[in-house]
């Protein structure tokens, strides 16, 4: 691609003629979509955020497994963009410390995906974090409030109609 691969027809001179300026904009443009996807987060997630957004009481996220080349933050971010909720469960493993402290791997999408919880806890909604075995290290947190975070060991749910439920990671269930 060059810098002048737009033309446009002038009428006075009867040639085609570059359009400098609508070119450089369509370069950097490409640019800043090329750098986005070096960086691992899809350029349709860098735009406004959906006008209609599905409304949910409670929406329940675990073993999403942040810190992972394999997690699948865009599709995480992407569907935390397209649905609120009054609370947010994190049910464990949504950070994989067992791979960080092996090797370092945290892209512009798990930062993203981050940033969107805590501004969902900005805007009010209830974020629930109950630490897994992936994530242990924050069960020396349980008590405290990060940005919004509650970090906690179990919860009690209620749903809509009374039935209480106990949140957990389940990982204290495992034989190793």
């Amino acid at each position: 691609m060059t810098l002048f691969d737009t033309t446009l027809f002038d009428k006075s001179r009867g040639l085609a003629t570059e359009k400098p300026a609508k070119a450089a904009k369509k370069a950097r443009k490409e640019a800043a979509r090329l750098r986005a996807r070096r960086n691992g987060l899809d350029e349709r997630l860098l735009g406004p955020r959906p006008k209609h957004r599905k409304q949910h009481r409670t929406l329940f996220l675990s073993d999403i497994h942040l810190g992972t080349p394999g997690c699948k933050a865009e599709l995480l971010l992407d569907f935390l963009r397209h649905n609120d909720a009054e609370t947010f469960y994190l049910v464990g493993d949504i950070i994989d410390g067992w791979r960080i402290k092996r090797s370092w791997y945290w892209n512009a999408a798990h930062n993203a995906v981050v940033q969107e919880l805590l501004r969902k806890a900005r805007k009010g909604a209830t974020i629930i974090y109950v630490p897994g075995n992936h994530d242990e290290a924050l069960r020396d947190y349980t008590g405290l409030n990060f940005g919004g975070v509650d970090v906690i060991g179990e919860a009690i749910h209620e749903t809509a109609d009374g039935r209480q439920f106990l949140v957990i990671h389940g990982d204290q269930f495992d034989s190793v």
